[in-house]
C-alpha cells in the first residue's frame, strides 16, 4: 500500500497551474527522456521509480509514464505501480487524451482506473462507463507535472525571474474533477543521489491532513529533484533523483 502511494507526489504536484487555460508549450519542456528515482519511507530503501517521456506515432502527441517497483517482501504486498498518460499538443498546449492508473497487489482492484478525454463533447469517459464534465485546461492525474514545469519555463522566459505566487490545476481523478492549489515557498540546494542541485520549492497549500513539497531543477527545466508527501502522522514518503540524465543538459540560471 505504501509504494501504491508513491505516484501521488507526482500526480499531485504535483505539480499546478493557475485555474485558467494552460499556457503555450515551453520549447524545452518536451524533451525525450527517464529519469530515475529512489523511494524512501523515512530514511529506509523501498525501491525503485522511473520517469519517462517519449514521442508517440501521432505528430505532437507524447506519452508520459511514471513506473514504481518494491524491493523484497514489500513487492508482493504492493506490487508494481504504472501511471501513463498519453497527451497532444493542440493550439501548442498540453491537451491529455488517456489515462491509465495500475498497481498489482493487495487492494489494488479499488485503486485502478483508466479514462479517456472527448474534447467535442466536454467530458472524460472512464472505464466502469461514467461520465463526468471537463472544462479547457483540465489535465489527466499525471500530466499536472507536465503543466507545472510548463508554467514555470514559460513564466521565467517572460519576467526574467523565478515564479513565484499560489497556483492551482484541474484534473480528472478517480472518482471526480479535482483540484489541487501550491505555492513557490523556497530556493533550496539539496543533496540525493544523483548529486547536488539548486531547487526552487513547492508546497502543497490545500490540504491540512496531506503534506507535500517538491524540489524542481530550474537549470534541467524544472524536473522533480526530490518530492515528499505525508499524511497525517503516517511516515513521510520520499522521492530522490539518483541519476541525472545525459540528455538534460543544465543551463544556468542567472540569479534574480
Amino acid at each position: 500500500m505504501l509504494l501504491a502511494r508513491l505516484a501521488r507526489p507526482f500526480a499531485v504536484a504535483a505539480a499546478l497551474l493557475a485555474a485558467q487555460p494552460v499556457l503555450a508549450v515551453a520549447p524545452s519542456l518536451l524533451v525525450p527522456s527517464s529519469l530515475p528515482y529512489n523511494v524512501y519511507r523515512g530514511d529506509s530503501l523501498l525501491g525503485e521509480g522511473k520517469i519517462s517521456l517519449k514521442p508517440a506515432s501521432s505528430p505532437d502527441c507524447w506519452f508520459y509514464s511514471q513506473e514504481a517497483s518494491p524491493k523484497g517482501w514489500l513487492k508482493m504486498l504492493s506490487g508494481d505501480v504504472l501511471e501513463q498518460s498519453n497527451f497532444c499538443l493542440v493550439d501548442n498546449k498540453i491537451r491529455p487524451v488517456a489515462y491509465r492508473y495500475s498497481r498489482d497487489g493487495v487492494g489494488s482492484s479499488k485503486e485502478n482506473f483508466s479514462l479517456r478525454f472527448d474534447w467535442a463533447k466536454s467530458q472524460a469517459i472512464y472505464q466502469n462507463g461514467d461520465v463526468r464534465p471537463v472544462t479547457e485546461g483540465t489535465l489527466d492525474r499525471l500530466s499536472i507535472q507536465l503543466a507545472l514545469r510548463d508554467w514555470l519555463l514559460t513564466e521565467r522566459a517572460a519576467t526574467g525571474k523565478e515564479p513565484s505566487g499560489e497556483h492551482e490545476v484541474k484534473f480528472a481523478d478517480r472518482k471526480k474533477v479535482d483540484s489541487y492549489r501550491f505555492e513557490v515557498r523556497a530556493h533550496e540546494r539539496v543533496t540525493v543521489p544523483a548529486g547536488s542541485f539548486d531547487t526552487v520549492r513547492l508546497d502543497r497549500t490545500d490540504s491540512k491532513t496531506r503534506r507535500a513539497q517538491f524540489w524542481l531543477s530550474p537549470e534541467h527545466g524544472y524536473i522533480v529533484i526530490k518530492a515528499e508527501q505525508q499524511r497525517d502522522d503516517d511516515p513521510v514518503v520520499k522521492l530522490m533523483l539518483s541519476k541525472m540524465p545525459p540528455e538534460l543538459v543544465a543551463v544556468p540560471v542567472k540569479p534574480d
